[in-house]
């Protein structure tokens, strides 16, 4: 195995835990043992989050961004794509949207 650096995306789990922790306390589960047991102790190890993965087949990231990185865009449905691409959408693997481009808002582009 090779392991390198590359960007990713995180969620900081760690910074939001004890808000975790009180609203797993408020929720009922069915079966009650995943509150205090499995769920529960799932986030008191929770550690902070990679979310974006660098493969093919890895979880897409709805992030549209301008090449400069002035301009990022977080796509919240497929309508919502179609409106700012104004392109069809019907399929949402990678290979179906990664061409998709967003024209930019800023007026002097």
């Amino acid at each position: 195995l090779i392991y390198k650096a590359v960007p990713s995306w995180f969620v900081r789990v760690e910074g939001m835990k004890d808000d975790l922790l009180a609203c797993n306390a408020q929720t009922r589960w069915v079966p009650d043992f995943v509150k205090e047991k499995r769920f529960h102790n799932w986030l008191v190890g929770a550690r902070d989050w990679a979310i974006s993965r660098d493969r093919f087949w890895g979880t897409p990231l709805p992030i549209w961004h301008s090449e400069d990185w002035e301009e990022v865009v977080c796509v919240s449905s497929v309508e919502h794509l179609q409106n700012l691409s104004g392109v069809a959408v019907t399929d949402l693997h990678r290979e179906s949207v990664d061409h998709i481009t967003i024209p930019s808002q800023r007026p002097d582009q």
